[in-house]
């Protein structure tokens, strides 16, 4: 067991210790900004904001694949640690049997001894490599920023794009008809025409034509189907068309900054405000947390509560934990900043 965890590659950690404490410096520079930005121009602050997110995106990108290789080594420091601990348990209830066979009068107290001392021995370096490894699985858990994100699978490889379809190909053309045959081809019916009407140039509709011979002469509509005895069709009026309702107006956050993707974002009765897609705002920025706030209305209005948040969520410069919110209100998650609109 001593040489499978000499196998696993810990040069990783120390690479993400490193650039783990990088990124922290500059969120941390990024939270601080917020205290300070009355005492700065909109124009610097926003200059030095988007250069520590560019440095903040750039330390994550160079993290990732990191990330990816210590997951791997990990995987292998888990079963590991599975085999130790199954190991361990087994030599528990070993123990365990031979000291109730012992009681049992099955061995003698010179032989029971012995097998005794072999098991406790097999117990101890059982728990050393336990430690060692636990103490190896607790570096790997401080090189990321959660449990939940060293046992996350590893990022997938983007998919190829699909090929394009082929072209389907036009359907053939219809059979010549058989002159010899007498027949042709089905000739489109024009529609009916109202009593009394004229053709183009203003004359008069003439009378149709008389059939072929021994055809049978078209029916005369009813009076049920025309309304009306003369055999004049009526034309009935459409109703007008249905008026649309008033769109309704929606509390949303306006964007003071240009740079997040989307200027308004409309609020639900509940919404979830955060960096990842379950979110039904998402604000893809490193000083927002993965579930950052929560944005609902009730019987007072709307209001805002912060979830636990890294960086803090503030309604006009102060920090809250859970407030209601007015038309106009500046609503920073992080240093993101947004304006709240009740409609």
């Amino acid at each position: 067991m001593l040489e499978e965890m000499q196998k696993i590659d810990t040069s990783v950690i120390d690479e993400l210790m490193e650039v783990k404490k990088e990124r922290e410096t500059v969120a941390s520079r990024l939270a601080k900004m917020t205290a300070e930005q009355p005492q700065v121009s909109d124009v610097v602050f926003r200059r030095v904001k988007r250069d520590y997110e560019t440095r903040l995106s750039g330390l994550e990108r160079k993290a990732a694949p990191l990330k990816d290789r210590g997951r791997g080594e990990f995987a292998k420091l888990k079963g590991l640690l599975d085999r130790l601990d199954t190991q361990n348990q087994s030599t528990k209830f070993d123990k365990e049997e031979l000291e109730f066979r012992h009681r049992l009068g099955e061995f003698e107290d010179k032989d029971f001894e012995k097998k005794l001392a072999e098991l406790e021995g097999k117990l101890d370096e059982q728990k050393g490599h336990l430690s060692d490894a636990g103490d190896l699985r607790a570096r790997f858990a401080d090189a990321f920023d959660s449990e939940e994100e060293l046992t996350a699978p590893p990022t997938p490889a983007p998919a190829a794009a699909p090929a394009p379809a082929p072209a389907a190909a036009a359907p053939a053309p219809p059979p010549p008809a058989d002159e010899g045959a007498g027949i042709t081809a089905p000739q489109p019916v024009p529609p009916p025409m109202r009593a009394g009407a004229t053709v183009a140039g203003g004359a008069p509709l003439p009378p149709p034509p008389g059939g072929a011979a021994g055809a049978a002469p078209a029916a005369a509509p009813s009076v049920a189907e025309t309304g009306n005895i003369d055999g004049t069709v009526i034309l009935t009026a459409e109703p007008p068309p249905a008026a649309k309702p008033a769109e309704a107006q929606v509390a949303k956050l306006v964007a003071i900054d240009d740079d997040l993707g989307a200027r308004e974002f409309p609020l639900q009765a509940q919404t979830f405000v955060g960096r990842t897609p379950d979110n039904h705002v998402r604000i893809n920025k490193p000083t927002v947390s993965r579930r950052h706030a929560q944005v609902s209305q009730g019987d007072k209005g709307w209001q805002v509560k912060d979830l636990r948040s890294e960086n803090g969520t503030y309604v006009n410069g102060e920090k809250v934990t859970e407030k209601n919110l007015a038309d106009g209100d500046r609503v920073h998650f992080g240093t993101v900043r947004l304006i709240f609109r009740a409609g």
